[in-house]
C-alpha cells in the first residue's frame, strides 16, 4: 500500500465537526449543562477540531469552550501556537482562536490566571449555571470557581463520553482508512515476529516506521510488543528480550490518522507452537469471534458479557482472563467508553447502537506456560446497521489454530 494523501479528499469533515457539535449540545441538554470547559485532548479535538500538541505529561495547555447559548466554539491553544492554528483551522473564526492563559500553569498562580476562560464563557452567554469540567487541578478548579460566583462546577464526562460514543458516516470512514494502515504495520510485525533472534523493540521500530509514513500523529499509547515469557505476566512495552524458536510474539500496537486512532492485537507463533499455546489461542480466538458476531444494533452490554461466561467461566482458563474489559470503544480517544467487562465485573445498562466503533479485546494470560502462555486477539469493529464490519483484518496465526 503506498501513502496517498487524497484518500480522505472525499471526506467531509465540515459535516463531521457539525455532527459533533450538534451531539455534545444534545448531550449536555440531556445532562444539564449550561457550558462545557474541555481541557482533555480528545474532547478539544472533538468539539473544536483541534489538534493537540501532544506531551507525556498532564499540564493544561488548551481548552475548548462552548455554551448552550451560543454556536460559537472558542479554542484556547499553547502561546506560541497561536498563530500557526488561525492559519490552519478556518472552520474557527480567528478571533475564536486564543492563547491559553499560561499563567495558570505557574505555582502560585493568582485567580486572575484563568480569567481568559472566564471573559469566553461570559461572551458565549453564560450568566450562570452548571459548567462541565472533564480534567483541571485542585488550583484552576478553585480559580474557576472565584471567578463565577454563579456557576457551579460538574463533571463534563458523561456528556462527553455519551456524545462521542456513536460516530458520523466521516468518523467512521476515518476509522476504516487508519484501520487499514494498522493492518499494513501488522504485517510487517508478524513477518518479523516469526524470525528468531529479534528483539521486540525492533520489531516495534519497524511497526512504527510504517506508521509514520503513513502520517500518524502520535502512538496509540505505550505499545506493547512482548515474546516468550514476557507474555505472562504480561510486559506492557518493547524491551530488548530477543524471540528464540517455540515463543509466541504478543504485538498491541495503533496510532492516530487525522484525529481518529485505530489499534490492532494479533499473537504469534516463532517456529513450532506447543499445545497449551494452542489451546490458549483457539479459546482466545472463540470469544473474540463469538463477541464480534453479535455486534449490532440493540444488543445489550449485559448480554455479551452473558455470551463471555458461559463460553469461558469454568474452563480451564477461568480466573486468568484480564480484568479490565473485554470490549472498549475507539475514536477521537484511543480507549474511550463504552466499555464492557469480562464476567464478573460491573454490568452496565449499555445497548449498542449503530455507528459505534468498538475494540474487541479478549485476553488471557497464563503464566508457567513454555514459551510464553498470554494471548491476546483484538480488531476494530463498526456496529452497522447489518452488523459487525471488520475494519482491522490481519491474519490470524494458522500454526496456532492448527
Amino acid at each position: 500500500m503506498q501513502y496517498e494523501p487524497s484518500w480522505v479528499d472525499t471526506v467531509d469533515f465540515d459535516q463531521i465537526r457539525s455532527f459533533r457539535l450538534e451531539r455534545a449540545r444534545a448531550a449536555m441538554d440531556r445532562h444539564g449543562l449550561d457550558a462545557v470547559v474541555a481541557f482533555e485532548y480528545a474532547n478539544g479535538r472533538y468539539l473544536a477540531g483541534l489538534r493537540p500538541l501532544w506531551a507525556p505529561n498532564f499540564m493544561l495547555r488548551q481548552a475548548a469552550v462552548i455554551t448552550a447559548n451560543s454556536d460559537r466554539v472558542i479554542c484556547m491553544v499553547h502561546l506560541d501556537d497561536t498563530p500557526h492554528r488561525r492559519q490552519t483551522m478556518p472552520w474557527l473564526e480567528q478571533a475564536d482562536i486564543r492563547p491559553f492563559p499560561t499563567g495558570v500553569l505557574l505555582d502560585g498562580a493568582p485567580p486572575e490566571a484563568l480569567a481568559p476562560l472566564r471573559d469566553a464563557l461570559l461572551e458565549l452567554g453564560f450568566a450562570g449555571g452548571r459548567i462541565g469540567v472533564d480534567i483541571w487541578t485542585p488550583t484552576a478548579a478553585g480559580h474557576l470557581t472565584g471567578l463565577l460566583p454563579n456557576a457551579e462546577i460538574v463533571d463534563a464526562n458523561p456528556a462527553m463520553f455519551a456524545a462521542r460514543a456513536v460516530k458520523s458516516p466521516g468518523e467512521v470512514e476515518l476509522v476504516r482508512w487508519a484501520s487499514q494502515v494498522v493492518d499494513e504495520a501488522m504485517k510487517v510485525a508478524i513477518d518479523l515476529a516469526q524470525q528468531p533472534g529479534i528483539r521486540e523493540c525492533e520489531i516495534l521500530a519497524e511497526a512504527m516506521g510504517v506508521f509514520y509514513r503513513f502520517g500518524a500523529e502520535v502512538p496509540q499509547c505505550n505499545l506493547v510488543v512482548c515474546t516468550g515469557e514476557n507474555t505472562a505476566p504480561m510486559q506492557r512495552f518493547a524491551g530488548d528480550t530477543k524471540v528464540a524458536e517455540g515463543d509466541i510474539v504478543f504485538m498491541d500496537i495503533g496510532a492516530c490518522f487525522n484525529g481518529i486512532f485505530s489499534e490492532a492485537t494479533r499473537t504469534v507463533a516463532c517456529g513450532e507452537p506447543n499445545q497449551q499455546q494452542r489451546s490458549i489461542y483457539r479459546h482466545v480466538h472463540e470469544l473474540h469471534l463469538a463477541m464480534i458476531e453479535m455486534l449490532r444494533p440493540g444488543v445489550r452490554a449485559v448480554d455479551i458479557q452473558k455470551r463471555v461466561a458461559e463460553l469461558h467461566s469454568g474452563g480451564p482458563y477461568d480466573g486468568y482472563m484480564q480484568k479490565m474489559i473485554v470490549i472498549h470503544g475507539i475514536g477521537v480517544g484511543y480507549a474511550e467508553p463504552p466499555f464492557i467487562a469480562p464476567p464478573g465485573g460491573r454490568v452496565t445498562d449499555l445497548v449498542l447502537e449503530e455507528g459505534m466503533t468498538l475494540a474487541v479485546v479478549p485476553t488471557i494470560v497464563v503464566p508457567g506456560v513454555p514459551g510464553g502462555g498470554g494471548v491476546r486477539l483484538e480488531d476494530v469493529i463498526h456496529v452497522g446497521a447489518a452488523g459487525a464490519e471488520w475494519l482491522t483484518q490481519p491474519e490470524f496465526d494458522d500454526q496456532l489454530l492448527g
